[in-house]
Order: C-alpha cells, then sequence, then structure tokens
C-alpha cells in the first residue's frame, strides 16, 4: 500500500534539461531511502518555469533522458511526478505545447497535461483535456499542476475519475499561498484523501516562490511543510490511523 508522500522543494536551472535532471535523480534517490512512493516535483520542474523556452525544449514522456529514472522510479517501488512541457499529439491542432507532468514507476512513463492553464501561459501552452489518475501500491494517484488547484472542479473531477490522493507540482509566490493554502487544505478535509503539494524553492521564471511544500492528510490536518524557501525532501508516512512528517534538507 502506498503509504509515504512526499513533495520536493527544489531550485531548477533555466533552461538546463541536463543539470536539472541530475538533481532530480538525487532527489529522487534521497526519497527512495526514505521509502516515499508518491513524490511530486513542482511545475516545469525539469526546466524550470520558463514558458519562453517551452517550444523549444518540450518533448514526450517517452523521452530517452527519462529512462534512467524511469527505472529508478520502478526499482524504489515510487511514482514520481517531474514537471515538463510535453508535445501535443500530430492530431491535436495549435502548435503549442502542453503544460505537462512525466509520470515515471508505473510500467512505462506517462505524462498529464495541464487544464486550466493561466492566461499568462495561454500564450505559449495549450490547455489538456483529461484528467490523470495513476494506480499505485493500492492508491490510485489524481495529478495537478498549479493553477489547476485554484478550480475546485479539477480537485472534485479528479476524485470522481477514482483518485485518493492528489499530488500537486505548482509555482505560487507569498500572496497566492494566502488564497490557495485553504484550498489545498480543504480538498484533503472535503475529499478526504491525502494532498501533496511541492513549490519551488528559488525564483523561477519572473516568480518569486514562497515555498511552504506541504502534505496535508485526509481530513486537513498539515503533517508536514517546509519552513521557507529551503531546499527540501518534504515526507509524510501513514501508519494505520496515525501519521508522521519531517523535512529532510536537500
Amino acid at each position: 500500500m502506498a503509504n509515504t508522500f512526499a513533495a520536493a522543494q527544489i531550485t531548477s536551472i533555466r533552461g538546463d534539461v541536463s543539470a536539472n535532471l541530475a538533481l532530480h535523480r538525487q532527489v529522487m534517490e534521497q526519497a527512495a531511502m526514505e521509502g516515499v512512493d508518491v513524490l511530486v516535483f513542482p511545475e516545469l520542474s525539469v526546466t524550470g518555469y520558463e514558458m519562453d523556452l517551452a517550444a523549444s525544449l518540450q518533448t514526450s514522456a517517452e523521452d530517452i533522458r527519462f529512462m534512467p529514472l524511469q527505472a529508478l522510479a520502478r526499482e524504489a517501488g515510487m511514482l514520481a511526478y517531474l514537471g515538463m512541457p510535453l508535445k501535443a499529439p500530430d492530431y491535436i491542432k495549435g502548435g503549442k505545447p502542453y503544460l505537462g507532468a512525466v509520470i515515471l514507476g508505473g510500467d512505462a512513463p506517462t505524462a498529464y497535461a495541464k487544464i486550466h492553464v493561466h492566461d499568462s501561459e495561454a500564450i505559449y501552452f495549450q490547455s489538456g483535456t483529461d484528467y490523470s489518475v495513476t494506480p499505485h501500491k493500492g492508491a490510485r494517484v489524481g495529478a495537478a499542476i498549479c493553477a489547476d488547484l485554484t478550480k475546485p472542479c479539477h480537485a472534485a473531477g479528479t476524485v470522481a475519475a477514482g483518485a485518493d490522493v492528489y499530488a500537486v507540482g505548482a509555482l505560487i509566490n507569498a500572496d497566492a499561498w494566502t488564497r490557495e493554502e485553504p484550498l489545498l487544505r480543504g480538498y484533503a478535509t472535503e475529499h478526504g484523501i491525502p494532498v501533496a503539494f511541492s513549490n519551488y524553492a528559488s525564483k523561477s521564471g519572473p516568480y518569486t516562490p514562497v515555498g511552504k511544500s506541504s502534505v496535508w492528510a485526509p481530513g486537513g490536518a498539515l503533517v508536514a511543510q517546509a519552513e521557507g524557501t529551503e531546499d527540501a525532501l518534504v515526507i509524510a508516512r501513514r501508519n494505520g490511523g496515525d501519521w508522521q512528517g519531517k523535512t529532510v534538507a536537500l
């Protein structure tokens, strides 16, 4: 059973996919040592939140560069969500990439495309249409990316699609945190599911993050949270009906 959920709070380097993938590997190795079952990284974590680079860096979940991390996730029994601009299928018109997540650790890499693309992102990205629910160790993990979390219909739709865990990769600042933290906590309360929220540790693109990566237990109790903008792995572990949290410096 999936009982250990974690959010990676990291600093990505603008457009440096190789360096960022190496960082993801280090974090995944640390998470594996901690017995993490589900790990979520921030929005566009592999490239940084660099919208102007999305078209040139877009790829697919089958990109060979993800294969070493897919093997690591499989070996560790971990489901990992990495943020990446993703190519739309050829039959999708519009020419823009998706603002996506690559999901590693299943039989093969899969992907989720952000549904609620922000107005400022719509210049560079097109919206996805489908909820993402991935079975893993008896759990069913739903994916969300940043502005998705601002729409209660997204959490409700993901749960209706079968999710019993909500994994959110984001980039939000202090002002947004005051509005969105109650929503995240509220989803854990309303839907009775764990919610893992991953934010950046340092500025990415035009935004300075608040940090505060967190995991809430079903019912809305805060289990683990980064104090601020430190690079950290935020971990929540379920043991029966009890929850324990910890943060590990990265």
